[in-house]
């Protein structure tokens, strides 16, 4: 907001002779010459103007240059107690305490009317007519203050140096406040790092209350254990000591029992005596002799007896009835030293216990500071090695080679080590142009290594294959891996399609004849294809692909290996992809894709389908969901993704372990026949459909002539399965 600044200008009051200070006549003149300098002022960007001063100024005012007492002026109501309301229009009218609540109507000057109009319309226009601290407000106030300085110039300079004071006061607190604003965002800032260090703080404290409670738990235990330790001694002192108490109670009674028989032997005597005497003093009759006399005297005597024995035992019972037999005590004794020499033992070991303990929290916190040195030497230490390795000219990522030639990491692996980089470069050419490859697969070159520029015949005889008949050299055309791998796609392509139109009627040798003979034209060119295919099989076996054609061309390995793998791969697709069709452009959620699996291959466990399904999000990274497409996309040299490679993986899997079983079921046998072996792959899979194991049979028993041998040694028969169609897991669902 803009405010024009105002300059005072001193200005003297007009004495007359009755010493009244009046305002200096206004004169008309001065009303026109200020006509055209009307105030202003300016609130966010936005310019209002204020009335002229000759528009404010009141009609009394021109005649007059006296200040009017309203409303006190008012006839009858200048000593009553007057308050102003605000009526319907806007204005401001006096009420007094005479008018019992009625308003009071006198009329107020011109000038002051027109002021408060003003005022009130700029509020009303800009919206701040209520009373709160807003700038807007105070500005329009100051306007209208400032007018009212500039019409009434006696009091011009006293008012305009009271509303300067309050500018400068308010300008001194604005000020105030603008300097406070940095302090209180660097107090909030300062707080906020206080708070920052302080759970900082608290987050260390928090680790290492940790580990002393850990440390307080383990010592408690010990403790307890020794105190365990320390209870179970007492217990066996007290058992001993009760043993000890049972052992003098049977030893008392033992003696009384004793006594009682010997006083029962002693009885049994006097009786034996007495009746002596008394047949003795029987008469003829065998009557005995009874003398009263002797007999008080024995009854008496017997009595006093009796009262000895009583006597003597009371006496026996309250001297001798805690009273333990020496043997005894000796031993108790000879324990109870026994147990306070191992209580004093254990106290050793406890204290011994306790300064170990103290020694290894010791070492601890040296370890600790140990620790954090070599971890601040171990940073300078990569520092300064990643300072090296800026400076120093960059190596290159061999390892990442691995990733795309033939037999992956392993075989990189073997072929590089001990290699120069110069060699592992010459490696990697010969990788990518096909020569030079004549190695076996481990990193040792042939002894031979020159490529020869013609392959020596075979020669004419049935016994050859088909694709090899030929009595001249031949020409080797030195084909490179892509060249072999693209030529053994096409023949496999080329292979279906026959399979599907005519029936499998020639072997895989005449096949690629004819497929040369068509291609280009003339045996010999066929046959010199046939011979650079067989030979370049050979050099690249370490391919996948390669190897498999090879072993079926030779006849090592069943034909159908490869179109059982290549129907299930088509079969599997064609159904995942229907399936996802109903999503946009054919990708899938990761849970999806685990449904579709498991309900289209039901034999694979739920592991194997989660390896499935991990194989694809790492075969398709940065995709949040799985494209089924590329899952299942090809080149021109067979090769799929990681997703396929896992599948075909899983399903080699399966075939060892259905081999293994079969060892297991015929390892004590030295020779097996299809009758056995028919037996043995029912009793382990009782759901083998008949045609497959028909061709199980045919397969294992089958020689190079074609005839059926009688039986086979069990490691023939393995080898068989192993080259084989011999899965268990296959099936899909329908």
């Amino acid at each position: 907001m803009e405010v024009t600044p105002y300059t005072p200008t001193d200005y003297s009051l007009a004495r007359t002779d009755n010493n009244v200070h009046r305002l200096p006549p206004i004169r008309s003149g001065d009303l026109v010459s200020r006509s055209d300098e009307a105030p202003a002022y300016t609130i966010h960007n936005t310019r209002y103007a204020l009335p002229a001063p000759n528009i404010i100024r009141g009609t009394s005012d021109l005649q007059s240059g006296e200040i009017d007492s309203w409303p006190a002026n008012a006839s009858g109501s200048s000593g009553a107690f007057r308050t102003l309301a605000l009526t319907n229009q806007g204005r401001l009218v006096p009420i007094g305490t005479n008018l019992r609540g009625k308003l009071d109507t006198t009329p107020k000057p011109k000038f002051l009317a027109i002021i408060e109009d003003y005022l009130y319309s700029e509020l009303k226009a800009l919206g701040v007519e209520e009373s709160t601290a807003n700038e807007s407000r105070l500005q329009v106030f100051r306007e209208v203050f400032s007018t009212i300085i500039d019409d009434f110039k006696t009091y011009k300079p006293l008012l305009s140096a009271i509303k300067n004071e309050y500018e400068i006061m308010l300008t001194h607190l604005s000020d105030k406040v603008k300097e406070l604003e940095p302090l209180r965002q660097q107090l909030v800032l300062l707080s906020e790092q206080c708070d920052k260090k302080l759970m900082q703080y608290r987050n260390e404290e928090r680790e290492e209350i940790s580990l002393l409670k850990e440390e307080k738990r383990r010592l408690q235990q010990n403790i307890r254990q020794l105190t365990n330790q320390n209870q179970n001694l007492e217990t066996n002192i007290q058992r001993l000591q009760e043993e000890v108490s049972n052992q003098y109670q049977l030893y008392r009674k033992e003696l009384d029992a004793r006594k009682l028989l010997i006083n029962d032997a002693n009885d049994l005597r006097n009786q034996q005596e007495k009746r002596a005497d008394e047949k003795e003093g029987l008469d003829e009759q065998g009557i005995k002799k009874e003398d009263p006399i002797m007999m008080r005297i024995a009854l008496k005597q017997a009595r006093k007896d009796l009262n000895l024995a009583l006597a003597k035992i009371t006496h026996m019972e309250a001297n001798y009835n805690d009273v333990v037999p020496r043997r005894d005590f000796v031993a108790l004794e000879a324990k109870s030293n026994e147990c306070l020499e191992r209580i004093k033992e254990l106290q050793t070991i406890n204290d011994n216990q306790s300064q170990a303990i103290e020694q290894l929290r010791t070492q601890n916190e040296n370890l600790k500071e140990d620790i954090q040195r070599l971890q601040r030497e171990k940073d300078e230490l990569n520092i300064k090695n990643e300072n090296i390795h800026d400076e120093m000219t960059p190596r290159p990522s061999w390892h990442l080679a691995g990733e795309v030639i033939d037999g992956g990491a392993e075989r990189w692996q073997n072929v590089s080590t001990n290699k120069t980089s110069q060699e592992k470069l010459v490696i990697l050419l010969n990788e990518f142009t096909g020569g030079g490859n004549d190695d076996d697969g481990s990193g040792n070159q042939s002894q031979n290594s020159t490529v020869p520029d013609q392959l020596s015949p075979r020669g004419e005889g049935e016994q050859i294959p088909f694709h090899l008949r030929s009595s001249r050299p031949v020409k080797n055309r030195r084909l490179t891996r892509r060249d072999v791998v693209v030529l053994i796609q096409e023949i496999w392509t080329e292979r279906r399609i026959s399979d599907k139109q005519d029936g499998r009627t020639k072997s895989l040798s005449e096949f690629i004849y004819e497929f040369f003979r068509n291609r280009y034209g003339n045996h010999n060119t066929a046959v010199e294809m046939g011979y650079n295919l067989d030979h370049a099989c050979k050099r690249f076996k370490y391919n996948d692909n390669c190897q498999l054609f090879y072993h079926i061309l030779s006849g090592e390995a069943d034909e159908d290996i490869y179109h059982y793998t290549k129907n299930l791969i088509e079969h599997l697709a064609e159904r995942i992809l229907k399936e996802s069709e109903t999503y946009p452009n054919g990708s899938v959620p990761s849970e999806k894709f685990h449904h579709m699996l498991t309900k289209y291959l039901p034999n694979k466990s739920s592991n194997d389908i989660s390896e499935l399904v991990a194989a694809a999000e790492k075969e398709q990274p940065n995709e949040e969901q799985i494209s089924v497409a590329k899952l299942f996309s090809v080149d021109d040299e067979d090769n799929y993704g990681e997703f396929i490679r896992v599948l075909k993986r899983q399903l080699n899997d399966d075939k060892q372990s259905y081999i293994h079983d079969v060892v297991e079921k015929t390892e004590n046998s030295n020779s097996v026949n299809a009758k056995d072996l028919e037996q043995t792959l029912r009793s382990l899979n009782p759901h083998i459909q008949p045609n497959e194991l028909a061709h199980i049979i045919q397969w294992t028993f089958e020689a190079k002539d074609g005839s059926q041998k009688p039986s086979m040694s069990v490691n023939d028969i393995l080898q068989r399965l192993q080259n084989g169609v011999f899965y268990r897991q296959h099936a899909l669902s329908s």
